[in-house]
């Protein structure tokens, strides 16, 4: 009786004892459900079925991903020197962006003009030369590598040549201008520029006149075209130069500084 006794509660502590191990095990690792979506339905499965629908936002961005569309925009087709055909990775191109500014300056400028003295019939060549200083208002726009700018200038000064047939000089005679200067340059570093300008302008001047005695120089209404470049010195400072030609021998020359802003 004794020994039945001990044996039934051997058996008792065993199995609780193997109950509580199975009770720490299910403890430590949390139970895995495989949750199913149903196509038709919308409904979950998870060991049960589930009786809430699933709502679906038509707003929502679609998932899928055409991997045909974005293989075509990034490849191109490229055909090799033997002939074949081959997809290469596409080059990418720099976004076509552009920025303007605009820019007040100064500028000293300097050309000769021809000379004619008319004296009893008597014809007299000489040379005419203007100096004076000029203020610009332009408008740039540049791109990656090259760019333009459209601007105008009025200009003062004075001007000396001569000397008449009687042997007196012209000296300080007044002279003022007006001019419009498209430029097109092209960008060597980010700093420096080189291009063209051309200047069309129309100028007036006071020479002096006398009893039986004509004198004229140059025309009063000009084109010249010229060669330039600018160089930024400071963040908002540009340093110009330039020379060029406007016909009948005459050279004109500029320099100045601009503020950008």
């Amino acid at each position: 009786m004794i020994k039945t006794t001990s044996l039934l509660l051997a058996l008792i502590m065993t199995a609780s004892l193997a109950e509580a191990q199975t009770t720490r095990a299910r403890k430590r690792v949390p139970a895995q459900t495989e949750t199913a979506v149903t196509e038709n339905t919308g409904a979950t499965e998870s060991g049960e079925n589930s009786d809430t629908p699933v709502v679906e936002d038509p707003n929502a961005p679609s998932m899928e991903y055409n991997t045909d569309a974005a293989s075509a925009d990034s490849t191109e087709t490229v055909t090799t020197p033997d002939g074949n055909t081959t997809l290469r990775p596409r080059a990418k191109r720099l976004p076509k962006t552009s920025v303007s500014s605009w820019a007040a300056g100064i500028q000293s400028l300097q050309w000769n003009e021809p000379l004619n003295v008319s004296q009893l019939g008597t014809t007299t060549k000489s040379h005419l030369n203007f100096n004076g200083i000029g203020l610009v208002l332009q408008k740039e726009t540049y791109y990656l590598q090259w760019g333009w700018n459209i601007g105008g200038m009025l200009g003062i000064g004075r001007a000396n040549g001569g000397p008449l047939p009687d042997g007196t000089p012209i000296e300080r005679q007044s002279w003022n201008m007006f001019a419009i200067t498209p430029r097109l340059f092209w960008r060597i570093t980010n700093s420096v520029n080189v291009g063209g300008t051309a200047m069309v302008y129309m100028r007036n001047i006071d020479l002096p006149t006398e009893s039986g005695t004509d004198i004229t120089a140059g025309r009063k209404t000009n084109a010249s075209f010229m060669a330039d470049m600018s160089l930024r010195i400071f963040k908002e400072w540009d340093f110009y130069q330039a020379i060029g030609t406007a016909g009948d021998n005459m050279t004109i020359w500029k320099i100045g500084v601009n503020y950008r802003y």
